[in-house]
């Protein structure tokens, strides 16, 4: 089975889309703990992603920006589309916000769980 036809892939990327980024990781890393390929990093990178952006709904920004680098530099690689997901918007829109966040720690983010990315599948 390919990766992008893994029903927990596919219900990872919707978890993330619906802003429940604790069972998009939850469900990403049963992935990640099977695949010993170069894929992993890739699981490992959305994971990271989706683990920032949890940090943040809990008023963790620090935390958030931690797992946003360490995300985004395990998926730069992967663009501009990997496994049908459009990499380079996903990367756009994290670093937009890790720019934000950096400029204005004091607001704690609030301002980007208004518009969280969503990962947009390429068929």
């Amino acid at each position: 089975m390919e990766a992008q036809d893994d029903p927990r892939f596919l219900k990872g990327i919707e978890e993330f889309n619906q802003e429940l980024f604790f069972e998009c990781h939850e469900t990403l890393e049963e992935i990640w703990l099977e695949d010993h390929s170069e894929d992993r990093k890739f699981y490992q990178a959305i994971i990271q992603i989706a683990a920032g952006y949890f940090k943040l709904q809990q008023g963790v920004p620090a935390g958030a920006l931690k797992l946003w680098r360490t995300g985004l530099e395990k998926l730069e690689p992967y663009g501009p589309v990997f496994l049908g997901v459009n990499v380079d918007s996903l990367i756009s829109t994290v670093k937009n916000h890790l720019a934000r966040l950096e400029a204005d720690p004091q607001n704690n983010g609030a301002a980007l769980l208004l518009s969280p990315p969503t990962i947009n599948l390429i068929c």
